[in-house]
Formats: structure tokens, C-alpha cells, sequence
């Protein structure tokens, strides 16, 4: 089951497309029949509808709505991360606005500086075929995370906990592969479901 239609029904219709429209919403004007102007978005495969309230449909009450931004869209003067906002009718909308995709060397290297702090050193280097290869040293450790989105991530970290013996593993993605080297490093668990080590 996936959700295919969201509708509010409000008494602040244009004040209410503009804020979503400042969020990153493109609307279309539409009218059924001889039914009300409201406004329509599409959200992945979602419609997205605001009508104008009235008799037959009071305004839509308290509601919280979760929305991602599409990587490649700027969102006004919001910096990547999550934001809580208030519609003009008093709803809650957690916004999650992507940062630049960890899959480029500057994402890469964004991502290290927030998991591992600005004293984290950090080679990046994008390889031909489109491979990244990251060596990151932290806290006497070295970490060398390589691949691409297309066929997964692996990592090493020397030295290696007493008793290890495969040095080696993988993660579906580069932000995993991250999570996992910063668990090892500093010996906080990583995330679930894990891919065990592979001998």
C-alpha cells in the first residue's frame, strides 16, 4: 500500500500555496466541473491538493506532514538538514532538505568533517570509471572506504581491534559505509543490520 493522494482543505488558500510553493511544491491551478479552484503538486507518485474550505468541507485541522526535497532543488534559504515549520493554518511540515550527495568529492568531504570533526584528515580522490577512494585518519586509525553507487562500498580500518581477522568490509552506500568506519573508530555501534565482516 502506498499513499497516492493527500488533500487540505483550507481558508487560506493562497497563503497556504505560497508557503508550500516556498518549499519546494510546483502547482498547477485546476478546476473539476463545476467544482472549486484549488491547486495541485505532484510528490513522487503522490497528489498533493489544496481546496479551498467551505460548508460542505470545513478546513483541514491539526496535521503533521513529513516532505523531502528533491536533492536538486534549492529550498528557500534552508540549509540541508531537518527543519520543523508551521503552515499558515497552524500545521506542523518536518522538512528534510538533502545536502549535497555524499557520492561527489566535495559531499564526501562535507560528510567527513560532520561525522569525524574538522580535525579529521581526509584524501579524496575520484578515480577513473567514477569511483571515489577516501582514506580518512582518526584518533591513530586509518580507514580507506572505495566504490561508487552503482556497485557498493568497501572499507578496511588499520589497525585493526586485537582478535580481528577480516579487515575487510561492505555497505550498499557511501553514507553506511561511513556510519560503519565511525562505529569502528570509535567503538560505538554502527548501524543495524550491518554487513558482517567478510572473510
Amino acid at each position: 500500500m502506498r499513499t497516492d493522494l493527500i488533500v487540505i482543505y483550507t481558508d487560506r488558500l493562497d497563503a497556504c500555496r505560497t508557503f508550500y510553493t516556498g518549499i519546494g511544491l510546483n502547482f498547477a491551478a485546476e478546476r473539476h466541473g463545476d467544482g472549486p479552484e484549488h491547486y495541485t503538486a505532484e510528490l513522487d507518485g503522490c497528489v498533493f491538493e489544496l481546496y479551498p474550505s467551505g460548508e460542505r468541507r470545513p478546513a483541514t485541522g491539526p496535521l503533521r506532514l513529513g516532505l523531502t526535497a528533491p536533492a536538486h532543488d534549492s529550498v528557500e534559504d534552508l540549509t540541508p538538514g531537518r527543519h520543523t515549520l508551521t503552515d499558515p493554518d497552524g500545521r506542523t511540515v518536518v522538512l528534510t532538505v538533502p545536502g549535497e550527495p555524499e557520492t561527489t568529492e566535495r559531499g564526501a568531504r562535507a560528510a567527513v568533517a560532520r561525522l569525524f570533526g574538522e580535525t579529521a584528515r581526509a584524501d579524496i580522490t575520484a578515480l577513473a570509471g567514477g569511483d571515489l577512494s577516501i582514506t580518512l585518519a582518526s584518533g591513530g586509525r586509518t580507514a580507506v572506504i572505495e566504490g561508487r553507487p552503482e556497485s557498493g562500498w568497501s572499507w578496511t580500518l588499520t589497525p585493526e581491534r586485537p582478535g580481528s581477522t577480516a579487515p575487510g568490509r561492505t555497505a550498499d552506500t557511501l553514507d553506511s559505509a561511513f556510519a560503519d568506519v565511525h562505529a569502528a573508530m570509535t567503538g560505538r555501534p554502527g548501524r543495524a543490520g550491518g554487513d558482517e565482516p567478510r572473510g
